[in-house]
């Protein structure tokens, strides 16, 4: 069973209102974790790094970083190949240059703009002159190496934003930018992807709205079609809105009042409503503006005090520590920090956990950078000429609890199943776990009978949570102990203690024992391999007739003697598997089959004295048991509780 509770959502009685980021309903996961600055460079006397995209340039399944850099208005493209393991190449190109033109470069994305199949960059270059302010395509040749084309100057000056959507649904990528001009209608310019190249298409803006300092793209009215959503600085009267779409003609709708000074935004479904909502950071104050989306387009603001942000630069969201629930990233170009703000998933927002990226931090981008399945964060360093990755070395905790005490049972028999509920609440990371198995000094008296834990990425904050269920199966009299082991990704372990106690089994009419054990000596097997063979029925064959003297008779307080007829034994998977024996008296048996240190099945049979066979069906259920090395454990308990137990290594391969 894997288990999500849904958390409330944040209420705020005002279309506006501003709350610290500890008042936010508490998040549910444990603190994100970044850890210790890796310093990239861009590339030979390369400066002013302004833009920072991920993608995978060269086709190696890495991601890689791609920086846009204002270098003193000669504007180039850096780009830094993942290598693995969060390390990364030299820049490629030394770095890329923008073919001649005039400027520098203020923003990028990341796509295949182009249509052959591999992602290109998109570079947003300003001067300062409205002639100058153009678009330029790097194309992508799948290696990581980028050709710059020729530049389309498109309306409004200072290009502060860039994204990319398929506006007009014909199959290829269009761009929109967010041009920093006082005059209100060229604020978001539209660019068509045409079969010959990039063409102009106008602009648009919002009514009593200039300055627009950052654009994305996402279906925001929930019809299917991308929309834009921009913010505009103004004159000191921050507004976001929203231009939807159709086709290449875009509509603006009514402004939202957010902080005085926005510098960035991010679309995400922060309140976990199947929208898509926004984050807008302002420069001048330390705001966090949530935009909730109704679904159709109409977003309601709600402000988040973001407690030591001195000066806002840029903003990402992601997952960062596990618990299902989008994050916001910040940062701060004044003191040169990156900041995680957890979500709760329902539009609150916590407290800042803050970690050392580069001075002039801004564009921050989240994304696995090592390949280990976290979030990591990277930011471009304006005023320290380089790239800072900041990895995240969250971990998971988990905590394991049984939903009842196991009942008393006797020896041989098998109680009611108990379920120990795997959960990961303090973690800050999502705990996956690889396998469970029982551990400690009577591992063999405890059965997992259900396992929903192995393969499931249980998230952080308690909300969810993996079950396995667990029988005692008793082997010997007195309090019997052990663990339930799970191991995890990264190489974790963790126990979740077992404990019950076993009776002596009952005595039968006959003078057999129902089910039990006890201590007591057993004889060597034999050390022979065979193959071997399926069998006409899993029930145990009918035991031969033994004609005993009186002298000859077993005393009913000597050993049990135990034999087997093999030691090894090879089938192909999903045969039965019989188990020759011989026994010096009746008893209980008991076939234990496990399976990767685990058991994976259990039978039950009576014998009388003498030779028999215990027949295994060589399944886990209603499937064949798959290939591979398992031991065959036979234990037998006599009337009086005496017990003998021996082994069989099974293989099961395919015939040849």
């Amino acid at each position: 069973m894997f288990v999500r509770r849904r958390l409330a959502l944040l209420a705020c009685a005002l279309p506006a209102c501003a709350i610290p980021a500890a008042a936010a309903q508490a998040a549910t996961g444990g603190a994100p974790s970044l850890g210790a600055r890796q310093v990239l460079s861009l590339g030979s006397g390369v400066t002013d790094p302004r833009s920072l995209a991920t993608t995978d340039l060269d086709g190696d399944g890495r991601a890689d970083l791609v920086a846009g850099s204002a270098n003193g208005g000669t504007g180039m493209v850096s780009v830094l190949r993942g290598t693995g393991g969060g390390a990364f190449a030299a820049p490629l190109g030394n770095p890329y240059g923008l073919g001649g033109a005039n400027g520098g470069v203020g923003a990028i994305a990341a796509g295949d703009v182009d249509g052959d199949g591999r992602p290109d960059v998109l570079a947003a270059v300003g001067s300062g002159a409205v002639t100058n302010d153009e678009v330029i395509p790097l194309s992508g040749d799948g290696t990581g190496v980028l050709s710059a084309g020729a530049g389309l100057s498109v309306p409004g000056e200072q290009l502060a934003g860039i994204a990319l959507g398929d506006l007009d649904g014909d199959g290829d990528l269009d761009a929109l930018t967010a041009s920093t001009t006082a005059v209100e209608a060229e604020q978001l310019g539209i660019v068509e992807q045409t079969p010959t190249g990039l063409s102009s298409h106008g602009s648009v803006g919002a009514p009593g709205t200039s300055l627009a300092q950052a654009v994305a793209v996402g279906d925001l009215t929930g019809d299917g079609r991308p929309d834009a959503l921009v913010a505009s600085a103004g004159a000191g009267a921050g507004r976001a809105w929203v231009a939807t779409s159709s086709g290449l003609d875009l509509s603006p709708s009514t402004p939202v009042a957010v902080g005085a000074d926005p510098v960035a935004a991010a679309p995400a479904d922060v309140d976990e409503d199947g929208d898509r909502d926004a984050l807008v950071l302002d420069g001048a104050t330390n705001v966090l503006t949530v935009l909730r989306n109704d679904g159709a387009g109409a977003l309601t603001a709600t402000s988040v005090l973001v407690d030591g942000l001195a000066s806002g630069t840029g903003i990402a969201a992601g997952d960062l520590n596990g618990d299902g629930h989008l994050d916001a990233v910040v940062t701060d170009g004044a003191t040169g920090l990156a900041g995680v703000l957890s979500g709760d998933g329902a539009g609150g927002f916590g407290a800042p956990a803050w970690g050392t990226a580069g001075a002039g931090a801004r564009s921050p981008v989240v994304a696995d950078l090592d390949g280990d399945g976290l979030h990591d964060v990277a930011t471009a360093d304006a005023a320290g000429d380089t790239v800072s990755v900041l990895r995240n070395t969250g971990t998971p905790a988990p905590a394991g609890t049984l939903s009842a005490a196991f009942a008393s049972a006797a020896v041989g028999s098998t109680g009611a199943a108990r379920t120990v509920i795997v959960a990961n609440p303090a973690g800050s990371a999502r705990l996956k776990v690889t396998g469970v198995q029982t551990a400690g000094a009577a591992s063999d008296d405890f059965l997992i009978t259900g396992d929903a834990c192995t393969g499931a990425a249980v998230a952080s904050g308690g909300d969810e949570s993996c079950t396995v269920r667990v029988r005692f199966s008793p082997s010997e009299v007195g309090t019997r102990t052990a663990a339930l082991r799970l191991r995890y990704a990264g190489g974790g372990a963790y126990d979740v203690p077992l404990s019950a106690v076993a009776t002596a089994a009952a005595t039968g009419d006959d003078g057999e024992a129902g089910t039990g054990t006890g201590t007591g000596a057993t004889t060597t097997t034999t050390t022979s391999a065979t193959t071997a063979t399926p069998v006409a029925t899993p029930e145990i064959a009918a035991p031969k007739a033994v004609t005993q003297s009186p002298q000859a008779t077993v005393s009913t307080t000597s050993k049990l003697i135990l034999t087997l007829s093999h030691s090894k034994l090879t089938a192909r998977p999903g045969a039965k598997v019989a188990i020759g024996l011989a026994l010096g008296r009746a008893a209980k048996l008991v076939l234990r089959v496990k399976h990767g240190g685990r058991t994976v099945d259990v039978l039950r049979v009576s014998a009388h004295e003498g030779r028999s066979t215990i027949t295994w069906d060589g399944r886990l259920g209603r499937k064949a048991a798959p290939k591979g090395t398992y031991r065959l454990d036979v234990y037998a308990v006599a009337a009086d509780g005496r017990a003998a137990r021996k082994s069989v290594t099974l293989t099961l391969k395919p015939s040849p």
